[in-house]
């Protein structure tokens, strides 16, 4: 399992939400969680993923396009192999 972290500064909720409404709500394969949350500077989300491939396939699939229409900047990404995944409803 794959955990990104993704620094978006400058991005609002609003460019978030515009991201949301243009995927919908169908979970993509392979996703565990997704935590997304404003910070100081812009947003900061959280991703465990099955793998990079997976991540990649999502953002193939039309992420990608919703983040350039809503105008989302470029983000920092970190990512680390997850040891353990635990107390996930």
């Amino acid at each position: 399992m794959i955990c990104r972290i993704y620094e978006v500064p400058g991005a609002t909720l609003d460019q978030y939400e515009q991201v949301n409404e243009q995927l919908g709500s169908e979970k993509p394969e392979g996703v565990h969680v997704h935590i997304a949350g404003k910070i100081e500077d812009g947003l900061r989300v959280i991703e465990v993923w099955d793998s990079s491939e997976q991540i990649d396939r999502y953002m193939e699939s039309g992420l990608g396009q919703a983040l350039q229409e809503a105008g989302v900047p470029a983000p920092s990404i970190s990512e680390f192999e997850v040891h353990k995944l635990d107390w996930i409803d």
